[in-house]
């Protein structure tokens, strides 16, 4: 079984690209907005690391900032948020990230 590299492998619905049609543009910033906005207070105006690209990045960011507990609300009211919104690609991540606790 091969490795997976190390640089940051991008998932489709998340990459603000330059020739993007505008209602998919609209969608993945709008995605980005929610991981942020979902914080806990004192930590959604915190600028992001250069670095984070990936909602994988920005969750291995996260986690050296909350709490097990913190994260764990963190994910179920992204999951909440996703089911409201019907957006299928934030709902997986939710999920995903709340089976690996």
């Amino acid at each position: 079984m091969a490795g997976r590299s190390g640089g940051a492998q991008s998932r489709p619905g998340w990459v603000l690209e330059a020739d993007l049609d505008p209602v998919d543009e609209q969608l993945r910033r709008r995605r980005w907005r929610i991981l942020r906005a979902v914080l806990p207070i004192g930590h959604g105006l915190d600028p992001l690391p250069t670095w984070v690209k990936t909602p994988e990045q920005f969750v291995g960011w996260l986690i050296g900032r909350l709490s097990p507990a913190g994260l764990r609300t963190y994910f179920e009211d992204l999951e909440e948020i996703a089911k409201q919104t019907c957006d299928l690609e934030l709902l997986r991540l939710a999920r995903r990230y709340q089976g690996q606790r």
